[in-house]
């Protein structure tokens, strides 16, 4: 299993490999057990990959539920406690207490429909955000960005139909609506409502904006639950216009509804 290695060198492989994985500790032991505190395996693809906490029946279990800890896509922790003789028919008879740990490596993806002031200053703040940031405009890049930034983290995607974009996305994105045009706002709006589901829609723009909104969307056929999904105006506060305000206030948002998608 690669034990010339040290785990947290199959870590780091398995990270820049963008590979989801579990590590398994033995945190206690009680009685005769297969191995002592300390040791630990890898599991991903469910797999072993690096180590052993002794084979055997035990060693089968922990690679099963550190299997479908990794299958649930969030970054999770437990413990749990063996008896060897009733949870894995093993003679020693004593009790081991596993340490699971769950390294998704998945970052969620944020996507801005507009690349504008607002939206190139919500880029500057990607550092902080811990998610993978794109930007979408239908402009092209030399007007939006004349000077592109050295080492730029964030995508910027000019194509000439935005709204078509929408298909492609992960389902779990979070996702802004905030381009130069209010037909296209609407079409990009109107296109991530018909497919539905993202955990997080915002519309930039005032509670005027967004009456007028709503009263096109409900004339199309959308339904209340499907408008009142949409988050408008955006941020945690509405006290300034500039950019980088509203940028920083967005970012904040955005970073509340992260933190409790992964509490659920």
């Amino acid at each position: 299993m690669h034990t010339e290695r040290a785990w947290f060198e199959v870590l780091a492989e398995l990270r820049a490999a963008g590979t989801p994985c579990a590590v398994v500790v033995v945190t206690e032991v009680k009685g005769s057990t297969p191995r002592e505190v300390g040791a630990r395996l890898v599991v991903a693809g469910g797999e072993l990959v690096w180590g052993t906490i002794g084979g055997g029946k035990l060693e089968h279990l922990a690679i099963v539920r550190a299997s479908e800890l990794v299958a649930t896509g969030r970054a999770r922790s437990e413990s749990a406690e063996f008896p060897l003789a009733e949870a894995a028919g093993q003679c020693c008879g004593g009790h081991v207490t596993l340490f699971f740990e769950v390294f998704p490596w998945t970052a969620r993806r944020v996507v801005v429909f507009g690349a504008g002031h607002v939206a190139q200053a919500l880029a500057g703040l990607h550092g902080y955000l811990g998610a993978e940031l794109e930007l979408v405009d239908p402009r092209d890049e030399a007007e939006l960005v004349p000077t592109p930034p050295a080492g730029r983290s964030w995508t910027l995607t000019c194509i000439d139909a935005p709204e078509g974009e929408v298909a492609r996305l992960p389902q779990d994105a979070l996702v802004l609506v905030m381009t130069h045009d209010h037909a296209l706002d609407l079409a990009i709006l109107e296109a991530l409502l018909a497919r539905g589901g993202f955990p997080y829609v915002g519309l930039i723009g005032s509670e005027r904006k967004w009456a007028r909104f709503r009263r096109r969307l409900a004339a199309r056929g959308f339904t209340p639950a499907q408008i009142g999904s949409v988050r408008c105006p955006i941020g945690v506060t509405k006290s300034s216009k500039e950019p980088a305000a509203i940028a920083i206030s967005v970012a904040a948002e955005l970073l509340d509804v992260m933190a409790s998608l992964g509490r659920s």
